[in-house]
């Protein structure tokens, strides 16, 4: 009885064995399996991270070289706003400003008021004053819109040659200064006034310039012009000091922005089990980032005319203003975005999906619908078999070289490389296939040569 016990007892733990066994073999199936799932999910947690820091950081670096080279440069803001000297609506804002800014500082309808009382208390004086009325003060007003009617032209002619251009052009270069220290948050001098929010550029300089030619034309009361500080008001906004403090943290850290965006995308692209995949979402999450920019930007466009269309005498002013000063930013932002979308397109096109692997066999088809070439081309076709990786590295290279040389190439220009850059990669794979296909035949027939020999 205890020996059958024992046996089944015996038997039983045999099969528990095995089982035993059995899990392990399982778990030792799965075990490598989950740690790697659960590996490969970790690293494409992390790449998507450093992804995203580096696509919110992508505009941030596009803001602060903006502010750096354009804004905060003295050479770039004045070759910026030296066309606005032949724009008609600043023409016509500065004309009415002068003239305006005048007339409130000589009084003029109280100086012909005063001249004409004058007159009348004169004695009269036969066939010249005597049928004057006796109150000659209601011509005064008549009097002095024709006076002011008059300097607004003298004014609007000098502002439209070219003395005003130079003048406009020295002016700005000189308030460049004031400018900087007013987005800065220093302390302005007097090119600029700023007050409650309000950026004014000081146009005295302007009147003295236009006095001694006013007095020349024959404006009446020019000699008398007195130092006349007129505004030109250029930016009112309650959020200056947020702005001031934008400004001076982008210009701090102007240089790291670039290069920590540039690290992020790079190391999330390496962190990622699929490489490929990952620069195709890296790519694009900072186009996306970018396109938003540019939309933050007509935002921005539209508050920055409500708060100042009110101050301007010609509201069209203000649209020319934001347009000459963003149209760098827009302009390197849109090239940016063009360029990543790019290599967003170009990782696709090099991945298994069915519309890249459609893409890839063009080169195959046109390669095969045409005959093949001979002579010197048959040697080029066999030269770029060869020498395929390096044609293809000289191309690259070449894109980035015409990318880099000149200044902020304009969307249109990044896509038009990149179009050049893909037709010549096309070339070079119908050549190498073609040199493939010739060597393959001379090989063949190589052989059949030989045979009589």
């Amino acid at each position: 009885m205890t020996q059958a016990t024992d046996s089944s007892t015996t038997a039983l733990d045999a099969e528990e064995r095995a089982e035993l066994e059995r899990l392990r073999a399982e778990g030792a199936g799965r075990g490598p399996t989950d740690t790697a799932s659960r590996a490969g999910r970790g690293r494409w947690t992390a790449a998507i991270v450093l992804m995203l820091l580096a696509a919110l950081l992508a505009p941030l670096s596009a803001l602060a070289t903006w502010t750096r080279t354009t804004i905060l440069d003295s050479d770039r803001y004045v070759a910026m706003v030296a066309p606005l000297a032949d724009d008609p609506a600043v023409q016509e804002e500065i004309s009415r400003r002068i003239t305006d800014a005048v007339f409130e500082a000589l009084r003029v309808e109280e100086l012909t008021t005063r001249t004409l009382e004058a007159v009348a208390e004169r004695p009269r004086v036969e066939g010249v004053t005597q049928d004057l009325p006796v109150d000659l003060t209601t011509f005064a007003e008549p009097i002095s819109n024709a006076i002011h009617g008059f300097t607004e032209q003298q004014v609007t002619r000098l502002v439209a040659s070219q003395t005003f251009e130079d003048a406009w052009v020295a002016a700005n270069r000189e308030a460049h200064a004031s400018l900087v220290a007013a987005l800065t948050g220093e302390t302005a001098t007097e090119g600029v006034t700023v007050s409650e929010g309000r950026v004014s550029v000081n146009l005295a300089a302007f009147i003295e310039a236009i006095k001694p030619v006013l007095v020349e034309r024959g404006v009446p009361f020019a000699d008398r012009i007195p130092a006349v500080n007129a505004q030109f008001v250029i930016l009112d906004s309650t959020s200056l000091a947020s702005a001031q403090s934008a400004v001076r943290i982008l210009d701090l850290l102007r240089w790291v922005l670039p290069v920590v965006a540039i690290l992020l995308l790079v190391a999330g692209v390496a962190v990622a089990p699929n490489r490929r995949r990952a620069l195709v979402i890296g790519a694009s999450m900072v186009t996306g980032a970018l396109v938003l920019l540019l939309l933050g930007v007509q935002v921005l466009r539209a508050l920055y005319l409500d708060d100042l269309e009110a101050l301007l005498l010609v509201p069209q002013v203000g649209t020319v203003l934001f347009d000459t000063v963003s149209m760098p930013l827009r302009l390197g932002v849109r090239s940016l975005a063009m360029l990543f979308l790019l290599i967003a397109l170009a990782a696709w096109v090099a991945g298994p999906s069915t519309g890249a692997v459609t893409v890839r066999r063009v080169p195959a088809r046109l390669a095969g619908a045409t005959s093949r070439p001979t002579g010197a081309l048959a040697s080029v076709a066999r030269f770029a078999s060869r020498n395929a990786t390096a044609l293809r590295a000289a191309v690259g290279g070449l894109a980035v070289l015409a990318l880099l040389v000149g200044d902020r190439p304009s969307a249109g220009g990044v896509l038009l490389i990149a179009v050049i850059a893909a037709v010549a990669l096309i070339v070079i794979e119908v050549f190498r296939r073609w040199g493939l296909q010739d060597a393959d035949s001379l090989s063949e027939g190589g052989p059949a040569e030989v045979a009589p020999v």
